[in-house]
């Protein structure tokens, strides 16, 4: 593998991270949490569908705290659960190996000897909510071919960027949704308001909101020449992470359509058109609805065939 690409990551600014960590806080102090059954049973243990699927997350090495390797492997195999059930098997023929950083989460390009995918989270102790945070974004990567080109920088990254701090956000909503009725153990029994209130507490964040005399098209125009320069950019990348979120809500199958993103060689210096053009052309009809919704929404739904129908996405897109 080539040296200049072996230790490249997707990673946070530093300072942008300080910000995130410092939610942290507010969120222990302003959720409370109950640590027992309200009538001391156990719920039933579900076997997580990343495993079913044969995905195998395996959790190593230290720094983790106060927290468990079995308890942590819990919840990312339940993020898995939340973004891939509706996978094909045998989508992810090589295991992810999770370990510890002091520094920003981050999916390695280089893959681990024997062909394992190589993800490191900052989070640590039993702040769940920030393991399903944080595991979401770059489990999204994989799904979305981070690795298949041999570019170190790629001119779309940023849209990946926003496509994953999406599936930060539908992550800790659909588990708090899950875990309000049926938590994965004794541990997590009261985890779902901690994970609601931090979902609630990100959406709701200013700078995730286009100005109200600012279509879209018009933001594109104006910060996307800066996005391409540099893909962390985290607040710009979140106003459209927020604009994604009801074309997945409205179909989490469409968590399908990633699977066929980043594949063609030529995406690494296109322009966004051609980019999501590829991106369309290259997915199955089954799925292009999501792809379409996305162009749509970007005002670029002039590369869709008119022989596509319109689809509730592309009308929820308008």
């Amino acid at each position: 593998m080539h040296k200049r690409r072996r230790f490249f990551f997707y990673k946070a600014r530093a300072a942008d991270w300080v910000r995130r960590g410092m939610r942290v806080p507010f969120i222990l102090a302003s959720v409370a949490c109950s640590l027992a059954w309200a009538d001391g049973s156990e719920l039933p243990q579900k076997k997580p569908a990343g495993r079913k699927l044969g995905l195998s997350i395996q959790v190593q090495g230290g720094g983790w705290g106060r927290g468990r390797k079995e308890s942590i492997e819990t919840v990312l195999n339940a993020v898995a659960d939340t973004l891939i059930a509706r996978l094909p098997p045998g989508r992810f023929a090589a295991p992810i190996v999770v370990t510890h950083t002091d520094g920003p989460p981050v999916a390695l390009y280089g893959r681990g000897s024997a062909g394992e995918y190589r993800i490191r989270l900052h989070a640590r102790d039993d702040n769940w909510h920030l393991y399903a945070y944080e595991f979401a974004h770059e489990l999204c990567h994989v799904l979305s071919n981070y690795d298949a080109q041999p570019a170190t920088h790629r001119d779309n990254q940023w849209f990946e960027e926003a496509l994953c701090e999406t599936a930060s956000l539908f992550t800790l909503r659909h588990l708090a949704q899950r875990w309000e009725a049926q938590p994965p153990g004794p541990e997590w029994v009261g985890e779902a308001a901690r994970l609601r209130g931090f979902f609630e507490l990100l959406i709701g964040e200013g700078h995730r909101l286009l100005p109200a005399d600012a279509p879209l098209a018009a933001w594109l125009r104006d910060n996307e020449d800066g996005l391409r320069r540099d893909p962390y950019l985290r607040q710009k990348n979140e106003v459209l992470a927020n604009l994604l979120l009801p074309l997945f809500e409205h179909d989490p199958d469409n968590w399908q359509a990633l699977a066929y993103l980043n594949l063609d060689p030529a995406d690494a210096r296109s322009s966004l058109r051609a980019y999501l053009s590829r991106w369309y052309a290259s997915t199955p009809p089954a799925h292009r609805a999501l792809v379409a919704g996305v162009l749509g929404l970007l005002a670029l739904d002039d590369v869709v065939p008119p022989s596509h129908p319109p689809g509730p996405l592309q009308a929820s897109a308008d």
